[in-house]
């Protein structure tokens, strides 16, 4: 994978099994408990610190041209006020929020009603931000950890056909690295 901002899906089943594996609550925030297990020392963000920390690190000179364009673009379409509708109708929510000595982490949920059904179609996205070249190792190095604790395919190809119209949506509206691909299958 190359060194740029990038995301990564997960389904319900591999929730469920993170869950397990780390020890989440119903009401409790997967990443906390996952950077606790690795000894990763972050601080957490809320969806203000989240927005703040992004619109000043596409600023910044490490970033390079494209990704500081593509931290914009994710700014304006997931913090900025007419985002709220953006949310509404995409159904996309703000999760939590990390930031590591070396990358930035934020969990978003999307999801989609199914006619006929009553439970809707979930899918989680980690964006991540590397800060460095350092970054982009660790950061893939924490979700090989990830996958490879849980056990699990994080999005298996039966959701991901599933999520695919979903999927689509977001990867239009925010052109981020392996935003209409599975990355995990590349990590």
């Amino acid at each position: 994978m190359s060194c740029q901002p990038y995301v990564l899906y997960y389904g319900s089943d591999f929730f469920n099994k993170m869950r397990k594996v780390y020890g989440i609550g119903m009401l409790e925030k997967p990443l906390l408990k996952i950077f606790k297990k690795y000894g990763e020392e972050v601080n957490f963000l809320n969806r203000d610190q989240a927005a703040e920390l992004l619109n000043s690190v596409k600023g910044q000179g490490s970033v390079t041209v494209n990704n500081a364009q593509v931290m914009k673009n994710l700014f304006e379409a997931l913090f900025l006020p007419t985002a709220l509708i953006y949310s509404y109708l995409k159904k996309l929510s703000f999760s939590e929020a990390a930031e590591a000595n070396s990358f930035i982490i934020m969990e978003f949920m999307g999801s989609q009603s199914r006619p006929m059904k009553l439970t809707p179609r979930i899918v989680y996205m980690w964006f991540i931000i590397p800060k460095s070249e350092e970054g982009c190792k660790r950061s893939e190095d924490l979700m090989k950890k990830i996958k490879q604790d849980t056990g699990s395919v994080p999005i298996s190809r039966g959701e991901w056909e599933e999520l695919r119209p979903l999927i689509e949506k977001f990867s239009r509206a925010l052109p981020v690295y392996g935003s209409g691909e599975n990355l995990w299958e590349k990590i």
